[in-house]
C-alpha cells in the first residue's frame, strides 16, 4: 500500500443518502476536494445495507427518498448496535421547522437545507466528526478508568494461591468492571482466619470506593483482641461517620479457627452462609438475622458459632448468585443443593459448578460472588 493510499484509507468516510443524483454528484464533489471519502446509496434498502456494512463516520441523510423516509432510516441506524453512535445530518429542501424538529427527534444532530452551500456543509461535517471523535475519545478514557479502578480493586482481594493456608477458593464477576461485591482474607492470629464478605448498596463505580474504606477497617480490627461481633461493631460504628446518606454495606464476617474448628459467623443483613458436611449429612443454612452495616449506630447483627470438621465447607455468596431467575429464599435453597452435590469436588470446580448452573442461560442484572471455605 502507497503512503497516498494508506491517507486515503484513513480519511473519514461519508455516506450519502440520496436519489437525486445530482445532488450526490456536487456533495461528493464538495468532499472528495476536503479529504474526504464517500459512498452512496440512492433508496432505503441501500442506505440500510451500506452503512451497516461500511460503518462510515458520518451520513449525510435526505429527508424525502423515493421509497421510504429518511426518518425511518435514520431510527433503523439509532436502533442497530454497531452503527447508534454515527452522526446523521438530515438534507433536505424542505426548510419548515416542524419538519427540523421531526428530523432532530428521530435522532439526527443536525439539519442543512438545500441548495447546500459548500462551505457550510464542509463546517457542520467537520464540525460534527470532531464532537464525535471528542466522544469516542471520552469513552476510551472513562474505560480506562474503569480498568485502573478495577485493577486497583482487585489488588485489595487475595487470591487463593498467595494464601494457601486459608484454604478458600472465590468467583467475582462484576457488571461494571469495578463494583460493590467485595471480599477480603485475613489472617487474625496463628491458624486464625478471618473472612469477609460483603456488598455495597448500588451497582455504580461509586460503590467500588467505598470498599477500600472497608477493608482497611477490617485489617485495623481483625486482631485476636477481637471477636468477629465486636469487629462488625466497630465497622460500622466507623462508617456510620463518614458514609453518604443511603449508602451502606451488607456483609458476613466469619472466623475460622483451623486448629480447634471453631466457627463464628456474624451477618449483616446478608444472604446467608451454607453449610456442606464431609460425611454427606445435609447442608445447613445458617439464617441470621442482623442490620445493614453504615445505616445505623445502634444496628443489631445476627451471630453464631459452629463446629467444622475436616473436609466441611462453608459458603458465601452475595445476592446476584442467589436471586438469578426467582426469589431469593428459592436461590439459597437451590445453591444448597448444588453445593451438597458437589461436595466431592475441589473448591475451584465446585465454585465454577455452581456458578454455572445458578446463572445458566441469565443474563447478569447484578455483581455475582461466591466463596467457598474448606475446614
Amino acid at each position: 500500500m502507497t503512503a497516498f493510499q494508506a491517507e486515503l484509507k484513513s480519511s473519514p468516510l461519508v455516506f450519502i443518502v440520496d436519489d437525486d443524483q445530482t445532488t450526490v454528484r456536487v456533495i461528493e464533489g464538495l468532499l472528495a476536494r476536503n479529504g474526504f471519502r464517500t459512498s452512496t446509496a440512492g433508496d432505503v434498502a441501500g442506505a440500510l445495507t451500506g452503512i451497516v456494512r461500511k460503518r462510515p463516520d458520518l451520513v449525510l441523510l435526505d429527508v424525502n427518498l423515493a421509497d421510504g423516509s429518511g426518518f425511518d432510516v435514520c431510527r433503523s441506524i439509532q436502533a442497530n448496535a454497531s452503527t447508534s453512535s454515527t452522526p446523521i445530518l438530515f438534507i433536505s429542501a424542505d426548510d419548515d421547522t416542524g419538519t427540523k424538529v421531526r428530523g432532530f427527534e428521530a435522532g439526527g444532530v443536525d439539519y442543512i437545507t438545500k441548495p447546500i452551500a459548500g462551505a457550510e456543509l464542509i463546517a457542520r461535517v467537520r464540525t460534527h466528526l470532531r464532537l464525535k471523535a471528542a466522544h469516542e475519545r471520552l469513552s476510551e478514557l472513562q474505560a480506562e478508568r474503569v480498568q485502573r479502578l478495577a485493577s486497583a480493586q482487585q489488588t485489595l482481594m487475595p487470591r487463593p494461591e498467595d494464601f494457601p493456608e486459608a484454604r478458600f477458593q472465590v468467583h467475582l464477576r462484576q457488571i461494571c468492571a469495578a463494583g460493590g461485591d467485595f471480599y477480603d482474607v485475613i489472617s487474625a492470629g496463628e491458624q486464625i482466619v478471618d473472612y469477609l464478605v460483603a456488598d455495597a448498596s448500588g451497582h455504580d463505580l461509586a460503590a467500588s470506593y467505598w470498599t477500600a474504606a472497608l477493608k482497611a477497617l477490617a485489617s485495623e480490627y481483625a486482631t485476636p483482641v477481637n471477636n468477629p461481633l465486636e469487629i462488625v461493631r466497630s465497622i460500622n460504628s466507623a462508617l456510620c461517620r463518614f458514609l453518604p446518606s443511603g449508602a451502606f454495606f451488607t456483609l458476613i464476617y466469619a472466623r475460622l479457627n483451623r486448629r480447634t474448628g471453631r466457627f463464628s459467623i456474624v451477618n449483616a443483613g446478608h444472604p446467608p452462609a451454607i453449610v456442606t458436611r464431609a460425611d454427606g449429612m445435609d447442608p445447613l443454612v445458617v439464617r441470621q438475622q442482623g442490620d445493614v452495616v453504615g445505616a445505623f449506630r445502634d444496628a443489631i447483627f445476627g451471630a453464631v458459632e459452629l463446629t467444622l470438621n475436616a473436609g466441611d465447607r462453608i459458603f458465601f455468596c452475595s445476592d446476584g448468585v442467589i436471586e438469578c431467575g426467582g426469589s431469593a429464599e428459592e436461590g439459597t435453597l437451590r445453591l444448597a443443593a448444588v453445593c451438597h452435590s458437589g461436595r466431592a469436588l475441589p473448591l475451584d470446580e465446585v465454585v465454577l459448578a455452581a456458578i454455572e448452573e445458578m446463572t445458566a442461560g441469565i443474563s447478569a442484572r447484578d455483581d455475582t460472588l461466591l466463596l467457598v471455605v474448606e475446614r
